[in-house]
């Protein structure tokens, strides 16, 4: 045996141990949530996350150099996981999800709002297993019958399908569906069939961003492997999609500012990744704005570095125009007797911010006061009526995140300029989304600007952080402060999963 192998292995135990720390920790944290209904599996589980956070922390030492690779086995692993842990049409608007991957799965890319037969009300076309599987919402496969049956295509009519939304951000969950359809099974394949797509190109997503990165790149395997990121990228939900082209976006912008001679096709995927992003959550578009970064030495000419810019203009009617049909469309759901009920006017909203400035100054003064709201929410799992969530956690790691920003050493360093200028891009996003939100979502006048603010809108701004927080004041072994913020991020997945587990089963 090797001097170099036994080290290897003496610092995979080291790290080992620490994860074993700190999951028991989070796991004894959890008991305040305990029912004790499970205890042997929620032991089985305990197991289970330890073996798989072990292998990823060795996965890791014996790829330090492939930290792509490294990021494709973790959320394949824990989101897997999830996968079939998480209880039907339990994450955040996952019943209406699953609806719009139905449908597309049939081969419509747009849906279809039709008079319900023999009712005066109004809905989308669907079919009985999703149906029966939504009135089972918040409950695990072990108190539930509807998963037995096999799938019943009998058509069926529910009144939202996430019209709204475009149909690529559906295409995963629907082949996943397909499948599940093609082979016959029971009726829970088609959710689970449908979060494992959806898992897998998050992953293979993910994956190719941090490889095309030239820099940064531990620092996007942190913010991809964010709990609340693989908790909604296994699932039928389009924020997994929509986290993954923000960073993908992300990574080409690294890629160009590193890169002489920028290629026309890399520039086309950039663009196209903040286009399919922003038209999920239109203040994305505003991830255009980073080629403003890019050193203009690294363009081919001056003519490419001009083009480059005035596509921005392009960017803008895109999301414009998608923005006025996507409205149009917002109300054909739950959400109509929603915004008459609460008066949820946009046009309105705007008029009063516009007639009352004083007021509008105030309303938007507070969107870093509700900061801590944001952060809170960070552990906010499951959906409006089953929602659980850990204080302990979600503040415990903000200060890991925050540390890390601050301390990891970065492989390249950010003159102040480049600092700021990412720094407003990122409030630009920042308050763009509470700006749309309350538009979209608040009443008229509302007092707050949280209303519908979601801390899984702001997963992509937080690889703005190390960039913009990064000092070079410490000076630290890389390689061991890579393996340690590994380590206690992989036990934050681990303690998710432990709490959806402790509470939901």
């Amino acid at each position: 045996m090797t001097l170099e192998t036994i080290n290897s292995k003496l610092k995979n135990k080291k790290y080992i141990l620490l994860y074993l720390v700190i999951l028991s920790f989070f796991t004894i944290s959890s008991f305040q949530y305990k029912n004790y209904s499970s205890p042997i599996f929620e032991m089985v589980i305990l197991v289970l996350v330890f073996i798989i956070g072990s292998f990823s922390l060795y996965y890791y030492i014996q790829n330090e150099n492939n930290i792509h690779k490294v990021a494709l086995v973790i959320i394949l692993l824990f989101g897997i996981t999830c996968v079939f842990l998480t209880p039907i049409d339990d994450v955040s608007d996952e019943q209406e999800h699953s609806i719009r991957s139905e449908i597309v799965s049939t081969g419509q890319i747009s849906t279809d709002y039709i008079q319900i037969p023999n009712s005066t009300e109004h809905g989308y076309k669907t079919i009985t297993s999703l149906t029966l599987l939504g009135e089972n919402t918040g409950s695990n496969v072990f108190k539930t019958d509807a998963d037995d049956a096999k799938i019943n295509l009998t058509p069926s009519y529910i009144s939202s399908a996430f019209s709204q939304n475009p149909f690529y951000a559906y295409l995963p969950q629907a082949i996943g569906m397909f499948v599940a359809k093609l082979l016959d099974l029971n009726a829970i394949w088609l959710l689970w069939l449908g979060r494992l797509f959806n898992l897998a190109l998050y992953a293979v997503i993910i994956s190719f961003a941090i490889r095309k990165a030239p820099i940064l790149k531990f620092s996007m395997l942190i913010v991809s492997i964010l709990p609340l990121a693989i908790y909604q990228a296994a699932s039928l939900s389009v924020d997994g999609i929509f986290i993954s082209l923000s960073i993908l976006a992300f990574a080409y912008f690294l890629y160009f500012y590193k890169t002489p001679n920028i290629k026309w096709t890399d520039l086309g995927i950039f663009y196209c990744a903040v286009i399919f992003s922003g038209l999920l959550k239109s203040p994305f578009l505003a991830l255009s704005l980073l080629i403003f970064l890019v050193p203009k030495k690294n363009y081919e000419n001056k003519t490419q570095n001009i083009i480059s810019k005035l596509a921005i203009l392009i960017i803008l009617a895109i999301g414009i125009a998608w923005s006025g049909y996507a409205t149009s469309v917002l109300a054909n759901s739950w959400r109509g007797d929603h915004f008459i009920s609460n008066h949820v006017n946009a046009k309105e909203q705007i008029n009063l911010l516009l007639s009352n400035p004083i007021f509008s100054m105030e309303r938007f003064s507070n969107i870093f006061n509700e900061f801590p709201v944001i952060i809170d929410r960070f552990f906010y799992f499951s959906n409006a009526a089953g929602a659980y969530s850990s204080r302990l956690l979600s503040s415990l790691y903000m200060i890991f995140f925050t540390v890390f920003a601050l301390i990891y050493p970065l492989d390249e360093k950010f003159g102040m300029k480049t600092k700021l200028k990412g720094l407003l891009i990122g409030f630009l996003i920042y308050f763009g989304v509470i700006a749309v939100q309350y538009l979209t979502w608040a009443s008229v006048g509302a007092e707050t600007v949280m209303n519908g603010v979601f801390s899984r809108y702001f997963i992509p701004l937080l690889i703005f952080v190390p960039l913009i927080l990064n000092t070079d004041f410490f000076e630290q072994d890389r390689e061991k402060l890579s393996l340690t913020f590994l380590t206690i991020a992989l036990s934050f997945i681990s303690a998710m999963i432990i709490l959806t587990v402790t509470i939901k089963y």
